[in-house]
């Protein structure tokens, strides 16, 4: 299979590596190629891939049956705009799940989501597309977590949690059980939620308040 990785920058690599232990764990053979704007072709710093090309240039490797899109992007917005302007291939977007997540039953993970090494999601979570679980994150109990949304790592979101699209949860954030994060909400690093936090506003603190401007 050779997966087309959109984004070449650390977090991309990490989606990258995440993948190619995922395809080893199931016997399959991979072949990593990178596309980004602002990387220069070559070799990536981990060794586990080369740039070969701009997301312009990426079409031409978007020939046949074995090929699939991967998702090297983790910030919301980012996401929203590359996977629109991508939309035109045709393409699936491969889910990558690291070997060393854990993931419970009765969950559902949509395509181009990105689950990393060290996360867990327990039991009847619904995960949307082009989600990222960062490393050591927890989705419990019977959470929703919308499409583009991002959990960056250590994120934890107690039972019965809604997070809504587009949603950004800042490292280290913990969102107590029962609660609704509206879309596109962004919670500052560290932040402990303790009540449902309305759409298109960002939060900081313990406990969360709006950041006024």
């Amino acid at each position: 299979m050779r997966f087309l990785i959109v984004g070449a920058g650390g977090h991309a690599q990490e989606v990258a590596w995440s993948l190619r232990e995922q395809e080893e764990r199931g016997g399959r053979s991979c072949e990593l190629r990178f596309f980004d704007d602002n990387v220069p072709k070559g070799a990536v710093a981990s060794g586990i891939g080369r740039v070969v090309g701009t997301l312009d240039q990426l079409g031409a490797y978007a020939h046949g049956d074995d090929v699939e899109l991967v998702l090297g992007i983790g910030l919301p917005n980012l996401k929203t705009t590359i996977t629109r302007r991508l939309a035109p291939l045709g393409l699936r977007w491969t889910t990558v799940v690291h070997p060393a997540a854990t993931v419970g039953p009765n969950c559902r993970i949509g395509e181009g989501s990105y689950v990393a090494a060290g996360a867990i999601i327990t039991t009847n979570v619904t995960i949307g597309r082009f989600v990222t679980v960062n490393m050591h994150s927890q989705v419990a109990h019977d959470g929703w977590v919308g499409d583009l949304a991002t959990l960056h790592p250590d994120t934890h979101l107690g039972g019965n949690v809604r997070v809504e699209e587009g949603a950004e949860l800042g490292t280290g954030s913990i969102v107590i059980p029962g609660l609704t994060i509206g879309p596109h909400v962004v919670l500052g690093a560290g932040c402990t939620v303790v009540r449902s936090l309305p759409g298109y506003a960002t939060y900081v603190g313990v406990p969360a308040v709006s950041l006024k401007r």
